[in-house]
């Protein structure tokens, strides 16, 4: 895991350098082990290092092949690079890495090569024999990759910091970056809060020839729902999933550098915990956050599968003065603004001090087995698609006289369903996600957008879930889960891998009709692959999640912060002051129930002011 820079199209070789210097520097938390910088006409590659395979001089980057005419920066782990290694029989090896397999296979097989990897990265490769630049970024989005034109002078690197250490940009608000973020608490890949800065959207590449940027998808979610036909029967489905998953773990333990686990307690983190402890043979290191306030606390289940794996558990015990002075240090390793930071910076930056380098986590169970409410809702919705078919004006006359039978909330969101003028998934499903109402928008003057390029199949009743599972992972879990575990956890010099979302186990569980993915109860079918390894308590029982108590943190230890960065949003004039009127009021509530909708402009503005963008 590492940190990846470079300038394309600059022909002074003494300034590349310079400025990749700057760029590296930046990145120094993502690899504080070694660095690097390759400069030639029209081409410079950085790299921070942060070692886990091949602990020697010789897994240095950039590196070159042997004949030096192709480079390569490289963030990441490719896990099956052993396996490849051996297809590339006449290669003259140098090092143990998987760095110099990635080169070996770009030499035999071009840019095809990335259809062949399996893990998550970002690469740039600069081919010298055809003056060519290469970009790839992983199948699910799990490493960044961000760029930006300037004048024919393009820069891409792991993190928009370095970027701006660059001075090739000026950092300036996206209007549409903007709305997006107000709307949806993120922006969504390929945009970014920055105008003029672009992500890499993920399972891609592109090549950069003669200042001409071409993009081309190698890997995608629609595709991987293809992959393989299955018609059951359940029970060989389970024994299927749980083999799938024991593999998906056991791949991501490859490492030089000590291993451990985040155990929040629930299903997923529980079942990772458990195929761990199967497959090592030394005691699995775990780790978990709880809180002084019981309520938010899923402790008791934690210990209980740490008793049960005999793990070398660590329990780290949060107060809410603690997280107020961690308050400075999470959000200055913000990266891209988001909410969900401060969560992972917690954990990984108690991790790291325990001596990890390397934590798997339990993400993208949710997202995959059907853990979240949305996969409930939207099932039924799409079961009753004749709704759609009945005038407007009906529908809203209906949702109306429900007022007074259903909550604030649920009333706001049956009357965006009765507005919809298309009843599908692809515009059913952004109503779940959005942080308001269409009419709450246009009052605090954003313009209300859906999801660029997302497009559900409402046709097939046997892949709705799927469908609900594509969009959760092309939205949420890429662009708010995956980027800020990214930037916290790369913040404390710490990996994490994510069994989960293995190639194999994705294509496979997309695959599957929906009655193999069952809702009662949640990610049943999860469940009934591991769960006989887990005590009984971890999985029968309501759905927690990993969150803080924000709503009582945000209007009592945390309410001046937020009436500061508050003021500093009004100043600015970039939201309607009406809102930013009524997010102050609501700090004075014994609860603030909305609470993300402060957060949300509180992390912007103090990202705004560190990173010193400019107002227009």
């Amino acid at each position: 895991m590492c940190g990846i820079n470079g300038i394309y199209g600059l022909k002074d070789e003494f300034r590349t350098r310079d400025l990749l210097v700057h760029m590296n520097h930046k990145l120094e938390h993502r690899g504080p082990d070694a660095q690097g910088i390759v400069t030639r006409s029209g081409i410079g590659l950085g790299h921070r290092r942060l070692s886990i395979i091949d602990l020697t001089e010789n897994g240095r980057q950039p590196m070159a092949n042997i004949s030096a005419n192709i480079l390569i920066s490289f963030n990441g782990e490719i896990y099956n690079f052993k396996q490849l290694k051996k297809e590339v029989k006449d290669y003259e090896w140098r090092t143990e890495t998987d760095t110099e397999v990635i080169i070996a296979l770009y030499e035999k097989y071009g840019e095809s090569c990335f259809e062949k990897l399996d893990g998550m990265f970002a690469i740039a490769i600069w081919d010298d024999r055809n003056k060519k630049l290469v970009l790839a970024r992983d199948r699910m989005g799990k490493k960044p990759l961000y760029y930006t034109w300037n004048e024919g002078i393009m820069v891409f690197s792991s993190e928009i910091r370095a970027l701006l250490a660059s001075q090739i940009i000026k950092p300036r608000i996206s209007k549409q970056g903007l709305q997006n973020y107000l709307q949806f608490q993120t922006v969504y890949s390929p945009d970014t809060i920055l105008e003029g800065v672009s992500m890499l959207p993920a399972g891609t590449y592109a090549t950069v020839k003669a200042g001409i940027m071409d993009s081309k998808k190698f890997w995608s979610l629609d595709k991987a729902k293809e992959t393989h036909t299955l018609t059951g029967p359940y029970d060989k489905v389970v024994k299927q999933t749980r083999e799938l998953f024991f593999n998906a773990v056991e791949k991501r333990l490859i490492s030089d550098v000590p291993l451990g686990a985040f155990l929040s307690g629930g299903v997923d983190s529980s079942c990772v915990v458990a195929a761990m402890a199967q497959l090592n043979q030394s005691s699995v290191k775990t780790f978990h956050v709880y809180f002084e306030n019981e309520d938010f606390s899923e402790r008791k289940y934690a210990e209980l599968v740490a008793k049960k794996f005999r793990t070398e558990h660590h329990e780290i015990e949060l107060t809410a003065a603690d997280f107020l002075n961690e308050i400075p240090n999470a959000l200055a390793a913000i990266d891209h603004p988001g909410v969900d930071g401060p969560n992972s910076y917690i954990v990984s930056k108690y991790t790291k001090e325990a001596g990890i380098t390397v934590a798997l986590s339990g993400m993208g169970g949710d997202e995959l087995f059907g853990g979240y409410p949305v996969f409930k809702y939207l099932k039924t919705l799409n079961k009753y698609r004749i709704v759609g078919k009945t005038p407007v004006i009906m529908r809203q006359t209906f949702a109306k006289i429900m007022k007074k039978r259903l909550p604030e909330a649920q009333h706001k969101r049956l009357l965006q369903f009765a507005a919809l003028k298309q009843w599908d998934l692809t515009h059913l499903y952004p109503i779940f996600r959005t942080v308001f109402t269409n009419e709450e928008l246009k009052q605090f003057g954003i313009q209300p957008m859906g999801y660029k390029g997302l497009e559900l199949d409402s046709s097939n009743p046997q892949k709705i879930l799927t469908e609900v599972s594509i969009a959760e992972c092309r939205t949420y879990l890429e662009n708010v889960l995956l980027r800020d575990t990214d930037q916290m956890s790369m913040a404390s010099s710490l990996e994490v891998r994510v069994p989960f979302l293995d190639k194999d186990l994705v294509e496979f569980i997309l695959s599957l009709p929906d009655d193999f993915k069952p809702l009662k109860p949640q990610k049943k079918l999860i469940i009934d692959a591991m769960g006989d390894l887990l005590p009984e308590e971890t999985w029968n029982r309501k759905k927690m999640g990993f969150t803080f108590p924000w709503k009582h943190w945000i209007n009592h230890e945390l309410k001046q912060f937020c009436e500061e960065q508050l003021e500093y949003m009004r100043q600015t004039n970039l939201v309607n002051r009406n809102y930013i009127d009524q997010l102050v009021g609501s700090l004075e509530q014994e609860v603030n129930e909305t609470w993300y909708r402060v957060w949300n402009l509180v992390v912007l503005a103090h990202w705004m002011r560190k990173n010193g963008v400019e107002i227009d």
